[in-house]
């Protein structure tokens, strides 16, 4: 059988399978208090693969039978589904031996059409299965459905359809939904990917005509303090009635913003100003929220905040990006960047390392997968919040964005002057960019990242005398430059202090973002994604639970 067969005959087995356990379980009074938690998550796991089933392997619809779904997307999704059907293995056994049983059909049944008559039959089928194997298990059989057991089980169950929801995100952005109104139906939120449907329908949407900056005002004035790149306050609407509690990113306006607005050319200023505005515009969509310690060890949620819009100041020469915050801080607790927590005396323990590399490594993949880019990954750029208020520990926030688009989107070749931001950057975009924004130079960005986290240095420290004798980059000796700079980095990736620090895999994995293969075109980076996810953020998932 081709890989399209193997895997809807796998499904259908899991399908099978945990129907089968669901009715076991269900008068199973030994549970206690985790009864309901065990019901409820069964119920899902399993409403989960029925609308996967529907939705990826539908006789009209079915998104596989897309000739634009290459075999290893396909592949990827049959590993995922043999894992998971392994899993389920002693179960399936148990659901076999009376699988002859067929529930005898009443009148009013005889009447119903194919499909329906399919269903009952199924259902009732199954019942009678479950009965006739509760009257002849033994103890030994009846140990599978402990509690201890099914909670285990039901962790390895999410774990791979949370692969499966990340590999059917890759999947909608390659070939489209299903139907039109698919983000916001219910067959999106039953596999969970309504959000990152959503996004990926806004990044090729333009914002309504009306949408422009907020028309409140903070309610203390923001000063920019050096080495502080995100600042705590509260924004106030027009009405001075309501208020929150914000991050404030500040953007001071470009040389060609600047002049516009000093010359009172309006509408130059406007276009100069768009890219911002329809940033904002992009990063109100759907965001994860609630994010835990468990998200950061083995999800692939995107760690960021959620913005509310942009304040613009002509008069200061500037914009202020305004995010919700998604923490409550102390009122003596400053808005930390990992820049700066590096800087820093305290040092995060080599599991808390991991658990932040992989966060980052996940949202840069959810990132993608949404058909964004990000364009400006540094640690000034990541926010660390506590993980609630009983766990100090904190959780990487990415913000920092610079104009997020779609790949197809064209890309200004501005210039960049600034050395220290170019440490980040791929060959291709350092200096003056020489290609349009890709996935790769986000890749290489997070590894260099990933360096600053493994060896506990920032880029400003290791590169501190280079930067105080030439903090500006000449364009003309860019190329050479960013041999020497490449080269170090490359270098510190491949030796001995990050090995030491986080162990070899760690240091196997900044080296993969260091020379990540360029794509070809907008499916070839997509279907890179699942290549990133096993090869990068899976491969951080062992030490992060350190």
């Amino acid at each position: 059988m081709d890989i399209f067969s193997t895997s809807l005959e796998v499904i259908n087995l899991i399908y099978e399978t945990t129907v089968f356990i669901r009715e076991v379980t269900q008068d199973i009074k030994e549970y206690g208090s985790a009864k309901r938690d065990i019901s409820e998550r069964l119920e899902h796991e399993l409403v989960f693969v029925e609308t996967f089933t529907d939705v990826c392997f539908g006789e009209e619809r079915g998104l596989l039978r897309d000739s634009r779904v290459r075999d290893s997307v396909k592949r990827d999704v049959q590993h995922c589904l043999d894992v998971l059907s392994s899993a389920l293995g002693a179960y399936r056994v148990e659901a076999s031996k009376f699988a002859g049983i067929v529930p005898e059909m009443a009148g009013d049944v005889k009447d119903l059409n194919v499909k329906e008559k399919k269903k009952w039959k199924f259902g009732n089928g199954m019942r009678a299965r479950c009965q006739a194997w509760r009257k002849k298990a033994s103890p030994l059989e009846w140990a599978l459905f402990g509690k201890e057991e099914m909670e285990a089980l039901l962790l390895h169950y999410t774990e791979w359809t949370d692969r499966l929801r990340q590999t059917l995100s890759i999947i909608l952005l390659l070939v489209g939904y299903p139907t039109p109104g698919f983000a916001a139906s219910s067959q999106a939120a039953d596999l969970g990917v309504k959000e990152v449907s959503e996004r990926q329908i806004r990044v090729h949407s333009q914002p309504p005509e009306d949408y422009d900056a907020l028309d409140g005002e903070m309610k203390d004035f923001v000063v920019f303090k050096p080495g502080q790149e995100l600042l705590r306050g509260v924004y106030e609407d027009k009405s001075g009635f309501d208020s929150m509690e914000v991050i404030v990113e500040i953007r001071q306006y470009d040389d060609a913003i600047a002049l516009a607005t000093s010359e009172r050319e309006i509408d130059k200023a406007k276009e100069l100003k768009e890219p911002l505005r329809r940033l904002t515009w992009l990063l109100q969509g759907p965001v994860d929220s609630d994010l835990s310690k468990q998200d950061a060890e083995e999800g692939y949620r995107m760690h960021t905040l959620s913005c509310i819009g942009f304040l613009d100041e002509p008069n200061k020469n500037r914009s202020l990006i305004l995010y919700r915050s998604a923490q409550v801080l102390l009122e003596s607790q400053e808005t930390p960047t990992l820049h700066a927590l590096i800087l820093g005396k305290s040092k995060l323990t080599l599991g808390g390392r991991f658990r932040t590399a992989r966060a980052l490594a996940a949202t840069l993949l959810t990132i993608h997968t949404s058909g964004w880019v990000h364009k400006n990954i540094c640690s000034r750029s990541v926010l660390m919040l506590p993980s609630s208020s009983h766990d100090l520990e904190s959780l990487p926030y990415l913000v920092g964005w610079d104009v997020a688009r779609p790949l197809e989107a064209q890309t200004s070749l501005h210039e960049l002057f600034e050395l220290e931001p170019n440490l980040y950057h791929h060959q291709q975009r350092f200096g003056k960019p020489t290609h349009k924004f890709s996935n790769e130079h986000d890749i290489y960005s997070l590894g260099v990242l990933l360096l600053e986290i493994g060896l506990w240095k920032t880029m400003s420290t290791l590169f501190a005398r280079p930067l105080e004798k030439n903090p500006r980059i000449e364009t003309t000796q860019q190329h050479a430059l960013f041999k020497r700079v490449g080269g170090m980095i490359g270098d510190m990736a491949t030796g001995l202090e990050l090995k030491r620090e986080m162990g070899e895999g760690y240091a196997g994995v900044v080296q993969k973002c260091l020379t990540w293969r360029p794509s070809e075109s907008q499916e070839d980076a997509v279907e890179l994604s699942i290549d990133f996810r096993k090869q990068v953020v899976d491969a951080l998932s062992k030490g992060s639970k350190l």
